[in-house]
């Protein structure tokens, strides 16, 4: 995939240089604690759709798919629980190929800065710590009532998937760090302190060979699949994310509401998903 003119220059933060050695894990928990732990680094952030035949979730660790909500109300926790959560993990489920899916959680960010769990995250992460792959993935089956046992010889692979809704998205859009120009050591550990406890997760720190993708103007009617851990080898194990400033948004933007679901996918060991 080649640079594009139209790229879109911004900055992200990545974890601050200072953590790079660090024998200490950093803690973000709030804004104050987001800014003291990590730096703006200028980077330029391609369209995807260009290449949209090209970028895939085993690949480069995330893609753009055309899903058509079956709600509009976002507002409505009862609908986003029991319509939206299911047909977004049966869409995973058929576009993937696992044998099962299982929704943890669900987010809405919207322009509101109430709450900082809640709003735009202004920082590049990943969503859990990339050494817990099967153990968590079995501590979920446990948890939902299924033997860890029935699954010893199962893989599985974690995924977010992030839509927007009441209009397209014109400003504060979501890019993706392409994950073939990631290394494994460009990835470190801290502790988020958010929803009321803290847990291990991980973020990048920066590298020059970064590439960075973003899908312009995405609709209500398409949503991202972003990898977050996988236990297969030879695929995309991850794609940090972040939200970012468009210089080049009008004055007038819409502000950008969406919803992200965080879910688990089981895979019959050794069957591949359609994306290689």
């Amino acid at each position: 995939m080649n640079a594009i003119e139209n790229a879109v220059k911004t900055q992200v933060r990545y974890l601050a240089e200072r953590w790079r050695d660090s024998v200490e894990i950093p803690r973000i928990f709030d804004r104050d604690s987001r800014r003291a732990n990590t730096e703006k680094i200028d980077v330029e952030v391609l369209d995807g759709r260009p290449f949209a035949s090209e970028i895939r979730l085993d690949t480069q660790g995330f893609e753009l798919f055309d899903f058509a909500s079956p709600i509009t109300d976002f507002t409505n926790d009862e609908a986003v629980t029991s319509i939206y959560r299911p047909a977004i993990a049966e869409f995973v489920k058929k576009q993937t190929h696992a044998l099962d899916v299982f929704v943890t959680q669900h987010l809405i960010r919207t322009e509101s800065k109430d709450d900082f769990n809640k709003a735009y995250a202004r920082f590049l992460h990943c969503d859990y710590s990339m050494d817990t792959a099967r153990s968590a993935s079995l501590n979920l089956l446990k948890n939902r009532n299924l033997d860890p046992a029935d699954f010893e010889n199962a893989e599985f692979a974690w995924y977010n998937s992030w839509q927007p809704f009441d209009n397209p998205v014109e400003q504060n859009p979501l890019c993706m760090l392409d994950s073939t120009s990631l290394r494994d050591e460009d990835i470190v550990e801290y502790v988020y302190g958010g929803y009321g406890k803290s847990a291990k997760s991980s973020m990048p720190m920066y590298r020059k060979e970064h590439r960075f993708y973003y899908f312009k103007n995405m609709q209500p009617s398409e949503v991202v699949l972003i990898k977050q851990l996988d236990t297969r080898t030879g695929r995309a194990p991850v794609a940090p994310h972040t939200s970012f400033i468009d210089p080049a948004a009008k004055i007038d933007a819409r502000p950008r509401r969406s919803i992200e679901v965080r879910m688990m996918a089981v895979f019959e060991s050794g069957r591949s998903s359609r994306h290689i």
